[in-house]
């Protein structure tokens, strides 16, 4: 009776290693290297957590996790469930093509590249260890998303050598290096220029006996009171006046400096540079891209009343000191276009599964894991 007891519970043992070690079936492939179906749910599991961490963060969702939250549609076009779902699916055309020009290239042959591949994932591992606690921790973390530390390794190797070869090709020095050509023609095609008046026409700060701003000691913010409807009726009256002046001619930049209360119009003297990207109100963002040059408009907008300007684009301004601020993103935004442009042309060799996870099935990945990478 021990030994069949024996044998039963190395068989169970057996089996429990089994399972931890079999290898997913493949979702997408392209030559040698293989997308299994769990590393696409665990990709899927991370976006997912770092998507309702933006959201959360600018506000757009708030209390309790709600499932229910992907289902909504910010862009009249997509939920965003399925927003998370297609950029994994972009990321894993480029991470395989990127696998593949990693060999074509020949990156794998030369020792440092290889050592720089081996270094970045051990580096990446290393943090996520840490993050977890330990490899244990990190271990039960994974399986709550279908993976282990074998298959997060695969992840991390894809990860690597896209980014490896993302440098090679669009770095400084790079193959396909983005030029001042691509910036201004981006720019033309991309951004607006305006200039506003803001008027605050929801509060007002409570003033000290000596007539300053008065501070909470608590928070350190300045204390304010809600506007009277007088008030309030005042400000718009002010907003439509300074919107007809504007709009028949006089001089906006002398408006802006009598009455403007947005202090950041005196730094940015040349305005704001806005893509249909920016995070913005909906209302001034819409103002900004869909208004003629020229055009003064009145618009409602969570800041306040603002009365905007919309002016021509000044050549270059992308390497401007005042308003280099706003074109942080710009060479992101240019390589992103480029990756898909020249990795897209593989896209169509690439194999598929009929495996096509449900997305609210999808669990967040745990929070100490998606802060040790910027995927």
């Amino acid at each position: 009776m021990k030994r069949i007891a024996a044998v039963i519970l190395l068989l169970a043992v057996c089996a429990s290693l089994f399972a931890c070690t079999a290898r997913s079936p493949v979702y997408a492939s392209l030559g040698k290297y293989e997308i299994t179906e769990s590393m696409y749910e665990y990709w899927l599991s991370y976006y997912k957590s770092r998507f309702y961490d933006s959201l959360s963060e600018y506000g757009l969702i708030t209390g309790d996790y709600d499932e229910s939250a992907w289902q909504l549609s910010p862009d009249g076009e997509r939920t965003l469930g399925e927003q998370v779902k297609d950029h994994v699916d972009e990321q894993i055309r480029q991470m395989l093509v990127c696998s593949v020009l990693y060999d074509e290239k020949g990156y794998g042959d030369d020792a440092e590249t290889k050592a720089l591949l081996s270094g970045t994932v051990e580096e990446f591992l290393s943090d996520d260890i840490s993050a977890a606690g330990s490899r244990a921790e990190l271990n039960g973390i994974l399986a709550g998303v279908g993976c282990n530390i074998n298959t997060l390794r695969r992840i991390l190797e894809f990860e690597a050598r896209a980014m490896i070869v993302a440098d090679r090709l669009f770095g400084d020095g790079g193959t396909y290096a983005v030029t001042d050509a691509e910036r201004e023609t981006y720019y033309q095609d991309n951004y607006h220029r305006v200039k506003h008046i803001v008027i605050n026409n929801s509060y007002k700060y409570v003033l000290d006996d000596n007539g300053e701003p008065k501070m909470d000691i608590y928070t350190g913010r300045y204390v304010t009171e809600e506007l009277t409807e007088e008030e309030k009726a005042e400000k718009q009256s002010l907003a439509q006046s300074l919107y007809e002046r504007a709009a028949a001619g006089e001089d906006f930049e002398a408006l802006i400096e009598e009455y403007g209360e947005d202090t950041s119009m005196s730094a940015y003297t040349d305005g704001y540079f806005i893509t249909a990207s920016s995070s913005l109100d909906t209302a001034y963002l819409t103002a900004a891209i869909t208004s003629k040059i020229g055009e003064v408009t009145l618009n409602d907008t969570s800041y306040g009343l603002v009365i905007m300007k919309k002016y021509p684009l000044q050549p270059g301004a992308w390497s401007s000191e005042v308003s280099g601020v706003f074109f942080t993103d710009m060479d992101s935004s240019i390589i992103e276009n480029k990756k898909t442009e020249i990795y897209g042309k593989r896209y169509g060799e690439i194999e598929y599964s009929d495996f096509s996870p449900v997305f609210s099935e999808i669990p967040l990945l745990d929070h100490k894991l998606t802060q040790t990478q910027a995927q």
